[in-house]
């Protein structure tokens, strides 16, 4: 895996400028994994730059096959890494297991969400320190509060799981798992007052495209899978990890509804 900050338009994004060569990192890595989507990506970066507090980084994950690789243009705010095409889901462990040591918290939103609250990265991090460790989100005029579907975890919980989504899943589910760890940790954070805006073509903010149609293909397989990891696995993985991060500093109770997996936000 190859990691770079910013990329000059029309050449590859590659070479290594990672958080352990500087003095300055942030507290936060958000994981945006891509593909197909430059034009997705400009706009989350113009809405980052507009909005980001300095409290995150931000990590591009490309597929080293995707036609649109030479398009893609971080504008020197995001990190980025390229390698063999993977999943949303694969993308997202893969970085952020790599970075687990390197940041106090990691997250994840889609090419297709857009910060709209200034200090949005500030906010959720602080939500996390009055917990200690847990997960927050905000508000993504879509899915919240029932479905986190850009959020943010205390790294030392990617840690113990090894996972940041179980891999299980390939693309659909980040969110209902997420949702479901909050609750049954009790240290789920929902701030309505941030607004990640998720511009989901179901929300009709966006036109339908491949990905989103991949997606879709598979979502009654991950459905299938996630609801088996659920009933056979969370329970023993949940209550271990709870013991091991001990009693919240605050205990917070997510948002009640009835998750439903649908389409996730690649």
């Amino acid at each position: 895996m190859s990691i770079a900050v910013g990329c000059e338009e029309g050449s590859p994004p590659i070479g290594w400028t990672g958080p352990k060569e500087r003095d300055d990192v942030p507290s936060l890595l958000m994981i945006v994994p891509s593909r197909g989507r430059p034009s997705n990506l400009d706009r989350l970066v113009e809405a980052w730059r507009t909005t980001s507090s300095g409290h995150a980084d931000l990590v591009v994950a490309l597929d080293d096959d995707d036609p649109a690789l030479y398009q893609y243009n971080a504008h020197r705010v995001a990190m980025v890494t390229v390698g063999p095409r993977q999943s949303f889901v694969s993308w997202t462990n893969e970085v952020a297991v790599d970075h687990v040591d390197d940041y106090r918290f990691i997250g994840s939103m889609g090419d297709d969400h857009r910060p709209r609250t200034v200090g949005w990265d500030r906010m959720l991090c602080e939500a996390l320190d009055e917990i200690g460790s847990g997960i927050a989100y905000g508000d993504d005029l879509a899915a919240s509060p029932i479905l986190p579907s850009a959020v943010v975890l205390t790294s030392d919980i990617v840690s113990e799981l090894g996972y940041m989504v179980p891999p299980v899943v390939e693309h659909n589910g980040a969110d209902t798992f997420w949702l479901e760890l909050g609750r049954g940790l009790g240290r789920a954070k929902f701030l309505p007052e941030v607004v990640i805006e998720h511009m989901h073509y179901t929300t009709g903010k966006s036109a339908i495209d491949h990905i989103y149609l991949e997606g879709a293909d598979r979502l009654e397989r991950d459905r299938r899978a996630l609801d088996r990891y659920l009933a056979e696995r969370f329970p023993a993985e949940a209550g271990a990890l709870s013991s091991r991060l001990g009693e919240p500093r605050r205990r917070e109770t997510a948002a009640r509804g009835v998750a439903r997996l649908a389409p996730n936000q690649r």
